[in-house]
């Protein structure tokens, strides 16, 4: 199962177990999660239960295919079905647990019922609309483009019909009505085209769409209101709206409203119009937002708190009144005997549905005003946020160039008719004789207007080609069925024809493949070696096929005629990209459907969630005899971590428990299975006690398509290797932009073959060689999500197959057990617990002053504050510039992290990412700086310094981080001495970070990615430092940006650290032992979020900075400080 299809199961489950459903818009429709409840009533709860509904609808299309025979032949029409059962698409989404498939089917029912009514007239065909329709809104948003799109025919269809001559005594009006509709169209088209002109789009990179949704994060209606004055495309808008209102009240009076009540597409149109409209109230409070400061509610949630809210109660209640009121007058106006009648077919469905069988009875606002508002607000967030042409120029010449050839046949073959569609369009459709141009015309307006609006929308993604597949097919399947039906077949073998169409097979083949050869990186005729003799041979032997293929064709050929010959080579072509096609289908839906090598799957499942549950599974029934072992799984935000979907899949786990942060609670449990943005933090949580393997949870398909045009100065001259050269050299006179990467793809011979292997058979290798990429493999795939499995060893050497042996397994020690205790901070200075907010944002550092006041580094508010002891503010200094957007001056920070004050009292800062020091008077004015960025060439070269210590003569002690050392200055910055180096011996560093001085003067520093505290003591020299002592520190295993530990000293030689990712303090005596830790990831005073910065004030208590939760801890440890 993949994210998305994860989701649609644990709900389904939920619901089937009685624990009821909410709709959610960010799922789609309701119709799913119901349709899958009852199968798992009837079947069982399984991945292969859950395809069924999928399933079973897509085979549904399949059969509507026997009644579209009317419309695309007999033959047409079994091509069609045919088409449909091998297209990539269609099979693959046809067993996904999505809502494609529900929404396929309610189109082809759609178009079919129009089609019908259109040529019948019966009333019965009306309530089978009604129905489509709410089989699609039920199932899936998608049905406001669909609704969009018959109106937008049925009313060009309409208007054709109704001007197809002057009015009889009403010229004027019809003159006027003609003036005022075309006004009408231009106003949109300037409104649409000026939007377009002006709409702002950030480019983002492949990468970056590589984010599935967050089903447990609150979901965002609209955006906060905003107050300003009416856009220009809204004007023209309006102004289009009031022109349309005029030409209705012309055609009313010039054509008569018993005329206009006569044409069948005016009862689809005014069904339509009549069942959408209150579905479109969203519109609505949008529009009126920026005045009345009311947003669209999306959740149960939402809808609930407008009970509190008079004012959005009454504006959207307001807005549903009025948009039903509206309804119900078209209903009315258009026929009073049935519009009842069909808007109980739709909207009974949709209120059992959406309502939960009426235990929800938020769903049926959820359903109006949600539904919408949330598509709404996923085109403007663009989720996926694919290129304009990710459906014409990836996923279509990739899965459907099949139909999407066949479009363009069809399109030829229907406008080369004898008798040209405008004319036979006009055709009586009440006769039913003219049953194709209408066809012909609405499955071209289908296929067209669903690649453009699905293109321009916001969010795209690779399911949505569902929507343009099928109509695609019928027109294929129309065009494919009238070359087979004017094939004379009973000539067939008399006059071989069955031979030619071998041969054309041959033809095809031959040419593709010495085109291959030809076009490929090793091309033919480039010398004698042996390697250059086999590329001269692969293009021979292809091209010598074709010649003599070609030569038996014209031979067999002699007395065919033209058209014979024509749909021959047609049928010949179209029989080869069936293989293909076929070969697609297959490999997408059978073989490679859980790997990312597929471009038709996005955010999808990879293997490894299937065998961490077999394990999970396995050690579990093996261990307790049952589904009881104790699983734990990352849930963390901000994208609810490994949850989906392991949700689903751990179901009839008893002991599953999910965790937000590492902690070492979960040492009880006997499998934990970790995100990949946790590993950092995960080793200090479980210890050694666990066998670790990695896998991949999810993946994306490979996004090089992104950003096929860059930007380039137009002042540069092109480079003589600018690859844009011969007929492509035409892209040189845009010299704005840069088309290198479009004329590598067309011209490289090698990144050409690597594109069509990718292409042809899933093969990334020669792409991948050709463009220097190591991150096309199974095992290192770019984009993908990691994560990991740990399996405790103590029940792994119970299992021989998880054991390294069957015997048990000794563990390392872990020095820290038996040594922690529950100490909680005596005082707490934060936001929740003072009167006025100090406003911390991941404070660091921290040192005390000889009065007991205390100086901190707040790091992301770029600024020092000075405190008392009880949390009131003395001063603060300090803002932000980086050297890049803001100019670097006197007093300034990009992340402040160190600091200390000496005995007169003037405060020294670590300017961390503007590599510098800072000296401050107490009060915070600026005296002094040195340090630059550098890779330590000088003492002031620094790379990201960090932590700071200044001794009783005042000496200043600077932890160049990146550096991998320690540099000593005096008080006026002047250097003295440095000593550490890169490595890991004695004396030498892998990220220091926290330094600190004794009363007796050994410097200690936490040697972070070593793992271990080192101490130092001043030479004889009185200059230099030596190594003196060091030990481990069970602790510090991840190396992310904010694992980075402080240290503090006391008066009687213990040495306290911190262990920020451990979510604790260690405490150490003056030998290195182990004396007691205390913490655990908490919010409460017994824990710390992120424990960082740590100082020993003149009392002897002990102050930690919490950098999560943005508080200053205080600490009591009798007997220990002096």
């Amino acid at each position: 199962m993949s994210h998305d299809e994860s989701l649609h199961t644990y709900f389904s489950w939920l619901l089937y177990r009685g624990q009821g459903y909410q709709h959610s818009p960010m799922m789609h429709g309701p119709f799913q999660f119901h349709a899958l409840s009852l199968v798992y009533l009837i079947l069982g709860v399984s991945d292969f239960t859950s395809r069924i509904p999928a399933a079973l609808f897509s085979i549904a299309c399949v059969w509507m295919m026997w009644y579209w025979r009317r419309y695309l032949g007999k033959v047409g029409a079994l091509v069609a079905g045919f088409l449909l059962v091998i297209s990539p698409y269609m099979l693959y989404y046809g067993r996904y647990v999505r809502n494609e498939s529900f929404a396929a089917f309610s189109g082809i029912v759609m178009l079919y019922v129009m089609l019908r009514h259109l040529e019948t007239g019966e009333n019965k065909y009306l309530y089978m609309f009604a129905g489509s329709l709410v089989l699609h809104f039920v199932s899936k948003e998608t049905a406001f483009i669909y609704t969009a799109q018959a109106l937008l025919f049925l009313a060009i269809y309409f208007i054709a019909r109704v001007t197809r001559q002057p009015w009889p005594g009403k010229e004027k009006e019809y003159r006027t009505f003609i003036f005022s509709l075309g006004l009408a169209v231009l106003l949109v088209a300037a409104s649409v085209g000026y939007a377009l002109a002006t709409r702002q789009q950030q480019i983002v990179t492949g990468v970056e769409t590589a984010a599935p949704a967050d089903p447990a994060h609150p979901i965002l209606p609209l955006s906060p209101p905003e107050i300003s004055t009416l856009s220009i495309p809204s004007i023209l808008l309006l102004v289009a709206l009031l022109t349309a209102i005029t030409s209705i009240f012309l055609l009313i009076q010039g054509y008569s409203w018993t005329r206009i009540r006569e044409h069948r597409s005016f009862n689809l149109l005014m069904i339509a119009g009549m069942l959408v409209t209150p579905l479109l109230a969203p519109f609505m409070i949008k529009g009126t937002e920026r005045w009345l400061h009311v947003s669209i509610p999306t959740t149960a949630a939402e809808v609930q708190a407008m009970s509190a809210d008079q004012n959005a109660l009454f504006t959207i209640g307001a807005a549903l009144i009025f948009m039903f009121g509206i309804s119900l007058l078209i209903g009315i106006t258009w026929n009073k005997q049935l519009w009842w009648k069909v808007a109980l077919v739709f909207w009974v469905p949709f209120t059992i549905l959406y309502t939960t069988v009426f235990t929800n009875s938020d769903g049926f606002f959820t359903g109006t005003l949600g539904s919408l508002g949330y598509w709404l607000v996923q085109q403007g967030v663009q989720r996926g946020s694919q290129p304009w042409y990710y459906y014409i120029l990836v996923q279509l010449p990739i899965y459907e160039f099949l139909p999407a050839l066949g479009f363009i046949l069809a399109l030829a073959m229907g406008l080369i008719r004898n008798k040209p569609p405008s004319q036979e369009i006009e055709a009586d459709p009440d006769n039913g004789g003219a049953q194709f141009p209408v066809a012909f015309g609405l499955l071209t307006w289908w296929s067209v207007t669903s690649i453009l609006a699905y293109s321009y929308a916001g969010e795209r993604m690779p399911w949505l080609t569902v929507h343009m597949t099928w109509p695609l097919i019928l027109m294929t399947g129309w065009a494919v069925g009238k070359l087979i039906e004017g094939i004379n077949w009973s000539g067939f073998f008399n006059k071989r024809m069955w031979l030619a169409l071998i041969l054309g097979f041959l033809l095809i083949t031959g040419m593709i493949g010495a085109l291959s050869s030809l076009l490929g990186p090793n091309p033919p005729f480039q010398g004698k070696q042996l390697a250059q003799l086999q590329a001269t041979s692969s293009f021979l032997l292809p091209f010598i096929l074709s010649v003599i293929t070609l030569a038996a064709i014209f031979y067999a050929w002699r007395n065919w005629s033209f058209q014979d010959i024509g749909r021959l080579t047609l049928l010949s072509f179209f029989f080869l990209l069936v293989i293909l096609t076929m070969r697609a289908s297959f490999r997408a839906a059978y073989i490679a459907h859980d790997q990312a090598t597929e471009f038709l799957v996005y955010a999808h499942g990879a293997r490894g969630v299937k065998e961490v549950i077999k394990q999970a599974e396995e050690i579990s029934k093996r261990t307790t005899g049952g589904m009881s072992a104790v699983v734990a799984y990352d849930a963390s935000a901000p994208d609810t971590g490994v949850s989906w979907p392991f949700v689903w899949y751990l179901r009839d786990f008893t002991n599953q428990r999910s965790f937000d942060e590492p902690t070492r609670s979960l040492r009880d449990s006997v499998v934990v299975i970790v995100d990949q943005k946790n590993f950092d933090r995960i080793d200090a949580a479980l210890g050694s006690g666990f066998y670790r393997m990695d896998y991949i949870r999810m993946w994306w398909p490979m996004q090089d398509y992104f950003n096929l045009v860059g930007d380039r100065d137009p002042a540069v001259e092109f480079s003589e290797d600018y690859p844009c050269r011969g007929i492509l050299g035409i892209f040189r006179l845009v010299k704005n932009k840069d088309y290198s990467r479009i004329c590598n793809a067309l011209l490289n011979p090698k990144i050409r073959e690597g594109i069509f292997q990718i292409w042809l058979d899933r093969d990334y290798t020669e792409y991948a060689q050709a463009i220097g990429r190591s991150d096309l493999t199974l095992t290192t795939w770019v984009p993908s999500d990691q994560m990991r499995l740990y399996v405790r060893k103590d029940i792994a050497s119970q299992i021989w197959n998880y054991g390294i042996s069957p015997v048990a397994t000794e563990e390392e020690v872990d020095p820290t057990e038996g040594k922690s205790i529950i100490l909680p901070a005596d005082r707490i200075l934060s936001d929740d617990t003072l009167s006025v907010s100090i406003g911390l944002n991941a404070p660091r550092s921290l040192a005390f002053a000889n009065d007991g006041t205390l100086y901190v580094t707040d790091s992301r508010n770029h600024r020092v504050v000075h405190l008392d002891p009880d949390g009131h503010i003395l001063h603060t200094w300090g803002s932000f510039a980086d050297g890049v957007s803001i100019p670097v001056s006197q007093g300034t920070f990009n992340e402040p992290w160190g600091i200390a004050v000496d005995p007169d009292g003037s405060v020294f800062v670590t300017d961390t990412w503007n590599h510098r020091i800072q000296k401050f008077t107490a009060d915070g004015k600026f005296i002094h700086a040195w340090g630059i960025f550098g890779q330590g060439e000088t003492p002031e070269s620094f790379y990201g310094p960090r932590g700071l210590a200044i001794d009783s003569n005042g000496r200043i002690f600077v932890a160049d981080t990146g550096n991998k050392r320690i540099v000593v200055f005096d008080s006026d910055g002047n250097y003295i001495t440095q000593f550490g180096a890169a490595g890991l011996g004695a004396g030498e560093f892998d990220e220091p970070v926290g330094v600190a001085v004794s009363e007796d003067g050994r410097v200690f520093v936490t040697d972070t990615w070593n793992q271990r505290i080192q101490s130092f003591q001043l030479s004889e020299d009185g200059i230099n430092y030596i190594p003196s002592s060091q030990w481990d520190v069970y602790g510090w295993f991840g190396q992310s940006l904010d694992n980075k530990p402080f240290i503090a000293v006391g008066n009687n030689g213990h040495v306290f650290i911190t262990d920020p990712e451990g979510f604790r303090v260690m405490e150490f005596n003056g030998q290195g032992e182990l004396e007691r830790v205390w913490g655990d990831f908490d919010n409460t005073s017994t824990g710390f979020g992120l424990a960082s910065g740590i100082a020993i004030d003149p009392d002897g208590y002990i102050w930690v900075t919490d950098g999560l939760y943005n508080r200053i801890m205080r600490f009591s440890i009798p007997h220990t400080v002096e």
